[in-house]
């Protein structure tokens, strides 16, 4: 059924905008005109829509998300069929991008905002596994970051449930056939790679680790010229080191990565929680635990487990007749536009190389390998903690040696300010005796007045000289 801009579907939702198309149908911007609230539709184009396993898949989709009811999981709303016989999803509108979208534009992401954008991923994650529900095709594209959400930035929300496996409420449930494997290759874990059944809550943690490898650096760990190559490459070979690539990367963010991707199914995260936990513990600065750095040392170097070629050969048939599609849409959507069936022939021709390779592969060399890593991981944690303990107490004894030099620092200070106080105190207690002193001291005898000395007899005033009687007429001086 043709759409167009202003229809209204069922009488409630109006046609808005186109959002984007694919193969397998399209997404519509709309408005639910009874309630006023923005809507996104999904519709399957009728072709599509002939296919009861897409059928099936487009309303697991719909009943997953009903059934985790999760904040971080998309809300679907209303699922229906159109006079056509076109199937529309009805979900909540969402404003952002996706997390490809993201790196795609922005490049590597930090260590400190990939961790956070994994912890809200896997808080619905950890949702959908209580629920008994396995994504099974979790990847950059699939995780959806909202502008804001109550006031943060980056809320994420997981889209996409619909080639998820149901595991309770009714037995199990898959949406594949018996050994065959779906998701995007890039993603998957080695036991999607090989077709196995046991595919549960682990792989969809190993695809976590696969996507933070992806956040921090931008590329995707493992690649391949053909479908096959890169088959084999998940499952035969060990994980590149992501400190090769980043080597300014903290060594616990990378034994974290490490960890969740690793081969080994026993020493990855057992669950999303868990994943979780030493996420936000690396985030607030807390040392891991040593048998987590213990397991992502022992992931970088462990060998595949393959206890025969028909395994991997099945694993690889499997893969092809299940993936080749999505690989090749995959490859388009990176830019590297080939064919499915270039890819499905190389496919073909590589069955041969996975027999033989899955015979070179011994179990009791890879226990005893696995179990020589172990001792040196055990080893080389124990040197460091070893270390830690000696750096530990030399900051010990440091600061207790500050603490003592502050302390008596502070006991000298109190010693000079004593002192202070009680030269003020002597002071003025020498003042407060003087005064006292000088109240009670006799006053001073008054000098008697001096008596005047009698005045000095007046020297009589010479005589005047006369002169002697003479004679004979001569005169005579007296005064000599």
């Amino acid at each position: 059924m043709s759409l167009h801009l202003g229809d209204i579907i069922d009488g409630k939702y109006k046609i808005l905008r186109l959002i984007g198309e694919g193969g397998m149908g399209v997404v519509y911007e709309g408005e639910n005109v009874r309630i006023h609230r923005r809507v996104a539709i999904k519709i399957l184009h009728t072709t599509v829509a002939r296919s009861e396993d897409a059928v099936q898949r487009f309303e697991r989709e719909a009943q997953a998300a009903g059934r985790i009811g999760s904040d971080h999981i998309v809300e679907v709303l209303d699922l229906g069929e159109l006079p056509g016989g076109d199937r529309y999803m009805v979900m909540e509108f969402l404003e952002g991008q996706s997390l490809a979208e993201r790196i795609e534009t922005a490049g590597a992401l930090s260590p400190q905002k990939s961790a956070t954008i994994m912890v809200g991923m896997l808080e619905g994650l950890r949702a959908a596994h209580d629920a008994g529900i396995v994504h099974r095709d979790l990847k950059p594209d699939n995780v959806f970051l909202l502008n804001n959400r109550g006031g943060q930035a980056d809320f994420v929300k997981i889209l996409d449930f619909g080639i998820s496996k149901f595991s309770k409420l009714g037995g199990e449930f898959s949406m594949t056939q018996t050994g065959a494997v779906m998701g995007t290759p890039y993603y998957l874990s080695p036991e999607q790679a090989k077709g196995e059944r046991q595919v549960d809550a682990l792989s969809d943690l190993y695809s976590a680790g696969v996507i933070l490898w992806e956040s921090v650096s931008g590329k995707v760990p493992f690649d391949g010229e053909t479908f096959n190559e890169l088959l084999f490459k998940i499952v035969l070979e060990p994980v590149p080191d992501l400190a090769t690539l980043k080597p300014a990367l903290d060594p616990h963010f990378i034994s974290l990565v490490h960890k969740a991707m690793a081969r080994d199914r026993q020493l990855r995260f057992q669950s999303a929680a868990d994943m979780q936990a030493a996420l936000l513990k690396w985030l607030d600065g807390q040392p891991l635990s040593s048998h987590v750095l213990a397991d992502a040392q022992a992931a970088r170097v462990t060998r595949p487990s393959v206890t025969s070629s028909s395994d991997l050969a099945l694993g690889a048939t499997a893969t092809v007749q299940n993936t080749g599609g999505n690989w090749a849409n995959t490859k388009v959507a990176r830019g590297e536009g080939k064919s499915s069936k270039k890819w499905l022939a190389v496919a073909g021709l590589g069955l041969l190389t996975a027999a033989g390779v899955g015979m070179l592969v011994r179990s009791n060399a890879i226990d005893e390998e696995r179990a020589l890593v172990h001792a040196r991981a055990e080893q080389q944690l124990a040197e460091k903690a070893a270390e830690e303990r000696a750096r530990q107490e030399t900051e010990r004894t440091r600061a207790e040696t500050e603490r003592a030099q502050a302390e008596r620092a502070r006991l000298e200070a109190e010693q000079h300010e004593a002192e202070a106080q009680l030269s003020a105190v002597e002071h003025a207690r020498r003042e407060a005796e003087q005064k006292k002193e000088a109240s009670v001291a006799p006053a001073p005898r008054p000098r008697p007045a001096a008596r005047p000395r009698p005045a000095a007899p007046a020297t009589p005033a010479p005589r005047p000289a006369t002169a002697a009687p003479t004679s004979a007429g001569r005169t005579i001086r007296t005064d000599l």
